[in-house]
């Protein structure tokens, strides 16, 4: 895991600022428009793609003991899949369009789709590596994707392609990823169908797709019902450009956490305490994070959206600052999965994955209706957290633990996150208001204060997680041999 982690950090560390600066680069030089159209066609691809994986990635994880028959049948099995998506899209893709009244998406929609195949290829080989938390090599391959791809994406956009740009770097960054991914993994595809347990992966697999595609749809449902209901490419980019941001925390710290964290738990299937005191160390190390962070975002909105994105974006800081509380709390929660998925719990997280999809797009309808991009956010929010509670509870419950016993893990977190929220506040409040014209320096002065409150704070209160982040920091600065 240490081996693991060191790779993961420093790729990954690495990789993301620079997807950042070149993101934060291409929307200067695109317009909310082109994101909105990419959006949209997004929600497609993204429920196609999960169609054709068919929960097989999770399904080789959690299966201890595999023969080379049943790797191979996989492998088949999501390709021809992804071909048939593929080609459904791009003669609906006409059809798509008419339909949300954005006639871009009759062509980028039949391109995009190619990165159904492209991805398809590596699912297998991809889930083979993580199975053996070979994570370096997973690590790698995304790394030589990213450098492939994030100069072509900026090429694309100082060339003018529009929302081209977009679509290109889509399809670049899944070829690269899988090529490399198919090099470092120790298995080749072979033509050989059937194998002992196969039937038993497929039923795994189906509750698992189930559970990705109820919770793919869940996810792409807001600007789907938001370019609807508005007809509006552009306030779609502009929710769409909010959510990403307001998510960055949790999209980059709880994927690295969980990426060790799934196939530890499969591992502790049948060790409980073990199970837990994993769990709770992932919650306490994703909390001192992501709470941080997502209370930070939504002090600083105004100013980060001057500095990072332009005044063209900022009709988007207050849906920034509205969805900064739901992705605190989707940043964590993000764990809760991998114990029930462990403990063979599959068919609870279907209903509950079900009771979210029947909610959540409903309090988005109703919310957008009201009052477009912000009444959307006010509405679903509270009808996730009433939803998620039930998931907590049940993942909890499978481990022997609480509620009460998860709060007194992150409560020193909590209470150095809530100080550092009101030093941030009152210092704005009280010196910074004559910096108004200058959203930099009040970025950067405000970001200081809240970064060496909150360490001060937790340093003081004292918590398990500073023993844990300097453990961590360890495996981060030294290579650790793999075993």
């Amino acid at each position: 895991m240490a081996h693991s982690m060191f790779w993961i950090t420093w790729s990954r560390g690495v990789l993301q600022l620079l997807t950042f600066a070149t993101t934060l680069l291409v929307a200067r030089i695109l317009v909310p428009a082109d994101y909105g159209v990419m959006a949209l066609a997004g929600f497609w691809t993204g429920t196609a793609g999960m169609l054709a994986e068919m929960g097989l990635g999770s399904a080789i994880i959690q299966f201890r003991d595999l023969d080379r028959r049943d790797v191979d049948t996989c492998f088949w099995i999501t390709m021809t899949l992804a071909i048939v998506c593929c080609a459904v899209l791009s003669l609906g893709a006409p059809l798509i369009a008419w339909w949300f009244a954005v006639p871009r998406l009759a062509d980028v929609l039949p391109v995009l789709s190619l990165v159904l195949p492209l991805t398809a290829c590596r699912v297998v080989s991809d889930a083979l590596l993580r199975k053996e938390l070979a994570l370096d090599r997973v690590s790698q391959a995304e790394v030589i994707g990213a450098v492939v791809t994030l100069p072509v994406t900026v090429g694309c956009a100082l060339g003018g392609l529009g929302v081209w740009t977009l679509v290109i770097g889509s399809l670049v960054s899944p070829a690269v990823r899988s090529a490399a991914t198919l090099v470092f993994a120790p298995w080749r595809p072979g033509i050989r169908i059937g194998g002992e347990r196969i039937w038993d992966i497929i039923h795994f697999s189906l509750a698992t797709l189930g559970i990705k595609i109820m919770w793919s749809l869940r996810e792409y449902a807001n600007p789907l019902i938001l370019g609807k209901v508005t007809g509006e490419a552009t306030t779609v980019g502009l929710y769409s450009m909010a959510d990403d941001l307001a998510h960055l925390p949790g999209t980059k710290i709880s994927p690295v956490i969980n990426m060790l964290t799934a196939p530890a738990m499969a591992e502790l299937q049948r060790d409980v305490d073990a199970m837990r005191a994993a769990f709770y160390r992932a919650v306490r190390l994703a909390t001192a994070i992501v709470a941080p962070m997502s209370a930070g975002i939504a002090l600083v909105a105004e100013d980060m959206v001057a500095v990072l994105l332009g005044p063209k974006w900022l009709p988007a800081v207050p849906l920034l600052r509205f969805i900064s509380l739901y992705a605190a709390v989707r940043g964590i929660d993000v764990l809760l999965p991998s114990i029930l998925l462990a403990r063979r719990r599959e068919g609870f997280l279907l209903r509950y994955c079900f009771a979210l999809l029947i909610l959540m797009p409903s309090a988005a309808v109703l919310g957008a209706i009201w009052d477009g991009a912000v009444g959307m956010i006010v509405f679903y929010t509270p009808a996730y957290f009433a939803v998620m509670i039930f998931l907590a509870k049940e993942a909890m419950a499978e481990i022997g633990g609480g509620f009460a016993e998860l709060l007194r893990q992150i409560w020193p977190v909590l209470a150095a996150t809530a100080a550092m929220a009101a030093t941030v506040f009152l210092v704005e409040e009280a010196a910074l208001t004559g910096l108004a014209d200058a959203p930099f320096i009040r970025l950067v002065c405000l970001s200081l204060i809240g970064a060496l409150t909150y360490g001060a704070v937790l340093f003081v209160i004292g918590s398990p997680v500073i023993g844990e982040a300097a453990e961590v920091a360890g495996w981060i600065l030294r290579r650790h041999k793999a075993v």
